[in-house]
């Protein structure tokens, strides 16, 4: 069984691939697994980590960013604009085999890691023993 999986609600991320006059964006993340866990590495690059919000609900592990309007006038007029930083919000399903009272997050050059611990094994596994 997978212990990792990544956003359980996948049409409204498909409809945004498929129709892209939507606004919704994900960031990418790439995630590994080793013997340990698993670590989720997520580029967004531009934003502070105490603007990022990092949930754990009922097995969801939610990331997300809501963009805050400045309401300062600004004192110079923007002619055009090929990039900024959007809302965004990410949801991985963890399964019961996750620490996750152990999971870590770190903020560093616009890629946010987060690790996530498998539970050490409470049961240790019988031998079993042959009759010769």
């Amino acid at each position: 069984m997978t212990t990792l999986k990544q956003n359980p609600f996948v049409f409204g991320h498909l409809m945004d691939e498929f129709f892209p006059t939507s606004s919704a964006y994900y960031p990418p993340v790439n995630i590994h697994e080793n013997e340990k866990g698993f670590s989720i590495a997520m580029k967004i690059p531009g934003i502070k980590k105490e603007e990022v919000s990092i949930q754990m609900e009922q097995g969801l592990l939610t990331i997300s960013y809501q963009i805050k309007e400045s309401k300062e006038p600004k004192a110079e007029k923007l002619i055009k604009k090929e990039f900024g930083i959007k809302s965004f919000k990410r949801t991985f399903s963890l399964d019961e085999k996750i620490n996750t009272d152990a999971i870590d997050a770190v903020m560093e050059d616009g890629i946010l890691t987060l690790s996530l611990p498998l539970k050490e094994s409470i049961n240790t596994p019988k031998a079993v023993i042959r009759i010769k």
